[in-house]
């Protein structure tokens, strides 16, 4: 290289210095004004000072009415976020929980929840932690009349301010518009091309409105409600949920007692008008006044019917999920028959029914009360999923997914420790649908686990002159037989 080009070179290179020195002190210039003065960034963004919030918010809305029966807890799901039912109580939302059952075939609520307990329940549950970023933090909602103000800590590069995006109700409707950008208690109102202050520094604004439409009531009444109006007030929040549900096509027969300790009924159901109603047969059992045992064959499997033909059982129903046929046919989850222990226990999302030694009977939501090794089990079936949650909450709603209908087998256990088992054999019903129809039913469920389906559903009872003969399509490894004293 020849020694002019070389000093050209030097030159240049000095002249990109200077540029790139004064690129920098313009943009730590910038800084410094913009975090001295922050509304001079809402300036440059476009935004026009309107005055201040409380002088541009809506006329406070009027109350929701509403009549009905005060309820101590209500399960919700915000899915997918929350897609297990969360319980909730009047002292975990800060206002009252009334519930409506007058109409036949549908469900309304009234829940009132208040600005802290709103906020401190986000955050439990991490809703706010969606939000934070390098550019944003402490996230929290501010509850004004027919709107709200999404505060967050905006990072303007040299310190933190604290802005929000201002959300209005528009003639009391369920969806939300943003309005403004929030400084120092004064509005800012969004430029009409786009609003690029709240897609720049707060994106989870866009998640409020998400979580409104995905909010769903799912117990303790029957039906999954839908949130039908929303009330904002000042630091207080008023929503109304609505379901409806199926009602039986058909009289049902009733309990009809068939020996001491078992009673037997059927009813109708249709989930859904696509498709045939679903015909429920439930057996009831006193526990006290029968005995319960796990069986437990994975060599030689059986249909139901033929586990049932040994002596002594006055009923059979198919077990929980196995392997299948090629891979030994082995239990999945824990099962102990007679004591002795196969398989690995399930983790705690799942349900258990077991009898101890002394010949104590539960069917069990593993979360709440889960299985110990050193327990004195002398048999036991895990399975999944819980169809209904103790305390009678729906467990398994829509969107907990297997949404297809096809053959179901239920052990439950009623509010007075009654066992039921329950068969749907026709096929017409997916594990949501189930779990509703049993939360909705008059069963007086308090707990129900959903057992192995489809091809492997059979109950087997022989009652004095009652014959139950509902056999499985395929041999099953394990059942649970039922037997007199």
């Amino acid at each position: 290289m020849s020694y002019p080009r070389s000093r050209e070179l030097g030159q240049s290179l000095k002249v990109l210095a200077f540029v790139a020195l004064a690129l920098l002190v313009c943009v730590g210039s910038t800084l410094v004004v913009v975090n001295a003065r922050p509304r001079l960034l809402l300036g440059v963004l476009g935004l026009q000072h309107v005055g201040p919030l409380e002088s541009s918010l809506p006329p406070p809305p009027e109350p929701l009415q509403f009549t009905g029966e005060v309820q101590d807890q209500v399960a919700v799901v915000i899915s997918p976020r929350i897609a297990q039912p969360l319980l909730l109580t009047p002292g975990e939302l800060g206002g009252p929980i009334i519930a409506d059952t007058s109409t036949p075939g549908r469900t309304s609520y009234l829940i009132a929840v208040d600005e802290v307990n709103l906020n401190d329940l986000l955050r439990r549950e991490g809703f706010f932690a969606l939000g934070h970023s390098a550019r944003y933090r402490d996230l929290q909602i501010d509850l004004q009349p027919a709107g709200l103000v999404l505060y967050g800590d905006v990072h303007l590069g040299l310190r933190w301010h604290r802005m929000g995006l201002l959300l209005i109700q528009q003639d009391g409707a369920l969806g939300l518009s943003r309005a403004g950008v929030v400084l120092d208690d004064e509005l800012y109102e969004l430029p009409e091309e786009g609003g690029l202050l709240p897609r720049l520094l707060l994106p989870s604004a866009r998640g409020v409105e998400r979580a409104r439409r995905a909010l769903t009531v799912v117990g303790p009444l029957p039906g999954e409600a839908r949130a039908e109006a929303v009330r904002i007030h000042r630091h207080r929040l008023e929503i109304l949920a609505q379901a409806s549900y199926p009602l039986s096509s058909l009289p049902d027969t009733g309990w009809h007692s068939l020996e001491s300790g078992v009673e037997w009924r059927e009813f109708e159901v249709a989930a859904d008008p696509s498709r045939p109603p679903e015909r429920l047969r439930v057996v009831r059992l006193d526990p006290t006044l029968v005995r319960f045992r796990v069986r437990y064959d994975p060599d030689e499997p059986r249909r139901v019917s033929d586990w049932a033909a040994e002596e002594g059982v006055l009923l059979a129903v198919n077990g929980g999920y196995f392997t299948p046929r090629d891979e030994g046919g082995r239990t999945i989850g824990l099962l102990v028959s007679d004591g002795e222990r196969w398989g690995q226990p399930f983790s705690t999302y799942t349900g258990m029914f077991a009898v101890t030694a002394g010949d104590q009977v539960s069917v069990r939501w593993l979360e709440q009360w889960p299985y110990a090794a050193e327990e004195s089990l002398a048999h036991a079936l895990q399975s999944f999923p819980i169809l209904v949650k103790p305390g009678g909450v729906l467990g398994f709603p829509a969107g907990s997914g297997e949404g297809a209908a096809a053959r179901r087998t239920v052990v439950a256990q009623d509010d007075g420790g009654n066992v039921l088992f329950i068969v749907a054999p026709r096929g017409y019903l997916s594990l949501p649908e189930l779990a509703a129809t049993l939360t909705g039913s008059d069963l007086r469920i308090d707990v129900a686990l959903n057992l192995d389906g489809g091809a492997s559903t059979g109950m087997w009872m022989m009652s004095g002159d009652a014959r139950l003969e509902i056999d499985s399509f395929v041999p099953v490894p394990s059942v649970i037989i039922v037997e007199r004293p």
